[in-house]
């Protein structure tokens, strides 16, 4: 006697198609919540601690850490992969001295 409903309003297909539905009226974001069981209280409830400014993130607040992600992504895009002489009397002085076999020699010889 094993009788199958063929109406079933929680098969995956019918789901499938009231997700799309619904979709079209309301982010997916805000959908799952409800789909998860959650009343309005408790998403609330858990949001104020998500974004507390006070909550620690290991050793730093979540403001601290902000802080240095921001900093991070500056000088990340601030990169300069281009040569840079940092002495550039020592450049001009090897440039101008003699080489033999890309050595230096000395001007006695």
């Amino acid at each position: 006697m094993n009788e199958t409903n063929t109406s079933d309003p929680f098969t995956q297909a019918n789901i499938q198609k009231a997700d799309a539905f619904l979709a079209q009226f309301i982010d997916i974001k805000q959908l799952l919540p409800i789909k998860e069981g959650l009343t309005k209280e408790m998403i609330e409830y858990f949001n104020q601690f998500k974004f507390s400014a006070q909550i620690q993130i290991g050793p730093l607040t979540y403001q601290e850490r902000q802080k240095k992600i921001q900093k991070y992504r500056q000088k990340k895009n601030n990169r300069q992969f281009t040569k840079k002489n940092h002495y550039e009397n020592r450049v001009k002085k090897a440039k101008s001295r003699q080489r033999e076999k890309g050595r230096f020699i000395s001007n006695k010889k």
